[in-house]
């Protein structure tokens, strides 16, 4: 079936010239990827990576239709020069594209990284809009959660991508920016602790505001998780838990719970003494997070609190 639904897909692709179609394929692309797996696009990656790299550059059929037909469509970049609503679509459509692929090859996806990384990360800039900031944060986190020690080599050029992003004034480039550092501690095989300080000052604002807009609130909860659980003797606890465990339970984006439940066994196990005085206030939650049927944690760690 891939070998007939594919080659059509990808005729249909470079022959199509209108954006909202384009933005339709690479949509219905990630998620084949996402449901059939490496089947789809191991022998097609090449040619989906050109078409993907098309658009990027801006050279797609659907890109360069002449000027006039672009006017009419409200398709080119406003007066601001940011990219105006279907060229947005365009862009981070094919940007979830790229994720897939990262899903998809894992640690062997850094050749295709290094052709898209320039391109990607050239949206995070402070003069695009919200939504395309947003994308290349949200974006280049997945592609690091999705190839995880892999990443490691790309670690210095990301990291300040992702701390700009949690700087930004708009929640949903903050939120994708503290779950990119998360993901980037979490996989890359350096020693960041040096950082640690800086991450959690950026932090604190955002876990100790009660506005989850963007789930910010909750990205920047696991953000702290993986710092505990990556090097917890450089996090200060007795500062930053008071301030964590209020942020907790997770309330929107329960993939968080998974570093956070993973970070609080780790603590119970490991730093008893230095938690025993949060105690009180870390049992609600905890209660609270095992009644829910939305919460989701890791086999051990379900089986850890349910010993307690």
């Amino acid at each position: 079936m891939v070998k007939l639904v594919l080659p059509e897909l990808l005729k249909m692709w470079e022959d199509e010239d209108e954006k909202i179609v384009v933005t339709r394929i690479c949509t219905e692309l990630r998620d084949i990827m996402t449901d059939v797996g490496p089947a789809v696009v191991i022998e097609y990656a090449e040619g989906i990576s050109v078409r993907l790299l098309e658009l990027f550059e801006k050279k797609a059929l659907c890109q360069t239709i002449d000027e006039e037909d672009d006017d009419e469509a409200g398709d080119e970049q406003d007066d601001e020069g940011n990219l105006t609503e279907y060229d947005s679509m365009l862009i981070c459509s094919a940007a979830d594209c790229v994720a897939g692929f990262a899903d998809v090859f894992g640690e062997a996806f850094a050749p295709i990284l290094d052709t898209f990384l320039p391109h990607i990360a050239g949206y995070a800039k402070p003069s695009f809009a919200v939504s395309e900031r947003a994308m290349a944060c949200g974006c280049l986190a997945e592609i690091t959660k999705n190839m995880g020690p892999g990443i490691t080599k790309y670690a210095e050029t990301l990291f300040p991508i992702f701390t700009n992003g949690m700087r930004d004034e708009h929640p949903e480039v903050v939120s994708n920016g503290a779950y990119g550092v998360g993901v980037l501690i979490e996989a890359a095989t350096i020693d960041a602790t040096e950082h640690f300080g800086d991450i959690l000052r950026m932090l604190y604002p955002l876990i100790k505001s009660s506005d989850n807009t963007n789930n910010v609130r909750d990205n920047a909860a696991g953000c702290v998780a993986r710092l505990i659980l990556e090097n917890a003797d450089a996090v200060p606890l007795a500062d930053v838990l008071p301030v964590w465990i209020s942020a907790l339970p997770i309330r929107g984006d329960h993939q968080e719970d998974l570093p956070v439940y993973d970070a609080i066994c780790h603590l119970l196990k490991n730093k008893r003494a230095e938690i025993e005085q949060f105690l009180p206030s870390l049992m609600p939650v905890l209660k609270q997070a095992m009644e829910s049927a939305d919460t989701m944690f890791s086999d051990e760690s379900r089986q850890y609190l349910a010993s307690l």
